[in-house]
């Protein structure tokens, strides 16, 4: 069984998997205890254990902005890492080459799985909703010419604007592909400029910046994190574990106050008033540190190279483009099944082992059958593109072109 793509870190695919995972956990909550993020008691299903829980410590858990976040941090990071350890121009040119095809195969499969369910009337989040009293689960899946969308999204929708009408976790794509042709095309544009590549990269934050962009200024965060990698070896790692984990606790803070500063009364809004009046920036901040903490330290990384969290790592994409289809058809309808035999909390307890139990092996077989073929296809296409180009160049140095 495959767990590691080519030329990744087995910790950094723990990050991601823990990352996707956190944005199922806050779909699902979304779903089923909605007050945890309207603060609203009267919709509360555990006599204000929900409200609770969003105003302790450990709200980052299922903080799906962080996490998403965290995601793009990585992206920069990822992406560029080969080609900053290699200085191989190729690298970023392949790579700005394969992305579309290697991001596109599995979302089309997502929303062909999406449409069909929605087609056939296969999604029982409307019903659940009159049950859960969640707003948010009302409207998802919920417009006219399903047809019309479903070509629309397919075609060009989804991958350049964002269009989650299919897949509520499909806003995203358009700044991870977005964002990833930025971190390829930078690495190009600076090739031969190398010594003044870091003022490049502060002038492009401070760009986004001024466009108020959070998230794809997180891609140019992670794209700095393969200068630290260099200088953290030439470090002692006790003192960099030292730093590691304040960084951490910065990070998970960061992105507590991040979910909920918007609520009065709280810790959190509290430092959000007078420290930080602008909780976007809160987000890639929080990321930042997170994926440095763990740069920074040998410990940290050993706790995420483990079996699990690389198994969560491999199958992160499929799980996080399958959950919300899964909790809007089998959650919803297993729920509505158990609803009147087992009460609300325990049917909703059942709802979430089962929806894990099927989750994670489906989300294996996306990524072996349909993410795999991607990377695959994309190299294919690549190489097919790249073998005339070589020939040519070839021909011009022996000389055989006129």
């Amino acid at each position: 069984m495959m767990l590691k793509r080519n030329g990744s870190i087995a910790y950094l695919e723990g990050i991601r998997g823990i990352a996707a995972f956190g944005v199922f956990l806050n779909h699902f909550c979304l779903a089923f205890y909605n007050a945890y993020y309207t603060q609203k008691p009267e919709k509360s299903h555990l006599d204000g254990l929900e409200i609770d829980y969003t105003h302790s410590a450990f709200s980052f858990l299922n903080n799906g902005g962080y996490c998403v976040a965290i995601f793009f941090v990585l992206s920069g990071f990822v992406l560029s890492r080969k080609y900053f350890r290699s200085d191989d121009l190729e690298v970023a040119i392949s790579g700005l080459q394969r992305r579309f095809i290697r991001l596109y195969i599995p979302i089309a499969f997502t929303l062909i799985i999406s449409f069909i369910l929605l087609s056939n009337h296969w999604y029982f989040n409307e019903e659940a909703s009159r049950i859960t009293l969640s707003g948010w689960f009302i409207k998802q899946w919920h417009f006219l010419e399903v047809g019309k969308r479903f070509w629309a999204s397919l075609t060009y929708g989804t991958m350049f604007y964002g269009d989650a009408s299919f897949d509520t976790c499909l806003w995203t794509i358009s700044y991870e592909f977005y964002g990833s042709l930025f971190v390829y095309a930078f690495l190009v544009f600076t090739h031969f400029t190398p010594r003044y590549r870091m003022h490049m990269m502060v002038l492009a934050m401070w760009y986004f910046y001024i466009m108020n962009s959070p998230f794809y200024m997180a891609f140019v965060m992670g794209m700095t994190l393969c200068y630290t990698e260099k200088w953290v070896e030439k470090l002692n790692t006790k003192i960099t574990t030292v730093v590691a984990f304040v960084l951490l606790f910065m990070s998970l803070t960061l992105g507590t106050v991040a979910f909920c500063s918007t609520f009065p009364d709280t810790w959190q809004a509290n430092i959000k008033n007078n420290i930080w009046d602008y909780t976007p920036w809160c987000l890639p901040v929080a990321a930042y540190f997170l994926v440095l903490a763990y740069i920074l330290s040998p410990f940290l990384q050993k706790t995420l190279s483990i079996l699990p969290f690389r198994f969560l790592g491999f199958i992160s994409f499929s799980l996080y483009l399958l959950h919300p289809i899964l909790i809007g058809s089998f959650s919803a309808g297993l729920f509505l099944q158990l609803y009147e035999t087992y009460g609300y909390n325990q049917s909703a307890l059942i709802v979430f082992i089962s929806t894990i139990a099927l989750l994670l092996p489906v989300s294996w077989l996306m990524a072996k059958y349909v993410d795999q073929f991607g990377i695959r296809l994309a190299k294919k296409v690549y190489e097919y593109v790249k073998r005339p180009v070589l020939a040519v160049a070839e021909n011009k140095s022996t000389g055989n072109i006129k």
